[in-house]
C-alpha cells in the first residue's frame, strides 16, 4: 500500500511530461576488448543491439507507454563525444526524436596516481587529465546548458541510469 502514492505521482510526472533520463555514458569499451564508446558495444545475444539501443528504446517505450515525451540527457566523456554524437545520429537517435535527445560531455581533472596521491604528468610541462566521473555530473548539466535545457521543458525528475546496466 505505501508504494502505491508514489507509484501514481511517478505516473502523473511521466503523463504530464515531467520527467526525463539521464544516461551516463562516459565509458570507452576497453575492457570489453572493444575499441569504441561502451555504449556501441553489441550486448544482445541474439538482436546484436548496442547497450545504446537498448536503453534508449525503453526510454521511448516509457514515452509511449505515458503519452509524454521523456527527454534523454547523454553524458559522455572527452574520449568518447564525439564518437556516441555521430553513432546516435547515424542510427537516428534509435527513434526518439531529436529535440528529445541532449548529448553533453563531462568535465576533467588532473589524473592521481592512487597509490602514492602524485599528480601525474601528461609532459613534464603539463598535467594529465581525466574525466571526472559521475561526481561531475551536475556541474556538467550546468556547463553544457541542459541544466537549463530541462528547466525550460519544466521537468521536474531526473532518472538516472548508467549505461553498463541495460536492466
Amino acid at each position: 500500500r505505501g508504494g502505491r502514492p508514489a507509484r501514481r505521482a511517478g505516473e502523473e510526472a511521466l503523463r504530464d511530461g515531467r520527467v526525463a533520463a539521464i544516461l551516463v555514458a562516459g565509458g570507452q569499451g576497453t575492457r570489453l576488448g572493444f575499441a569504441h564508446a561502451k555504449g556501441m558495444f553489441p550486448i544482445g545475444p541474439v538482436s546484436g543491439h548496442s547497450l545504446f539501443q537498448i536503453l534508449i528504446e525503453k526510454v521511448l517505450a516509457t514515452s509511449r507507454r505515458y503519452d509524454a515525451p521523456v527527454p534523454l540527457y547523454v553524458m559522455t566523456s572527452p574520449a568518447t563525444h564525439e564518437e556516441t554524437v555521430a553513432y546516435l545520429a547515424a542510427h537516428d537517435r534509435f527513434g526518439l526524436p531529436a529535440e528529445d535527445v541532449r548529448v553533453f560531455c563531462q568535465g576533467t581533472m588532473p589524473a592521481v596516481d592512487a597509490e602514492t596521491g602524485q599528480l601525474i604528468l601528461a609532459r613534464k610541462d603539463s598535467l594529465a587529465l581525466a574525466p571526472d566521473g559521475h561526481g561531475g555530473m551536475l556541474a556538467a548539466l550546468r556547463k553544457s546548458g541542459t541544466l537549463q535545457h530541462a528547466r525550460e521543458r519544466n521537468i521536474a525528475m531526473l532518472c538516472y541510469c548508467q549505461i553498463d546496466n541495460p536492466l
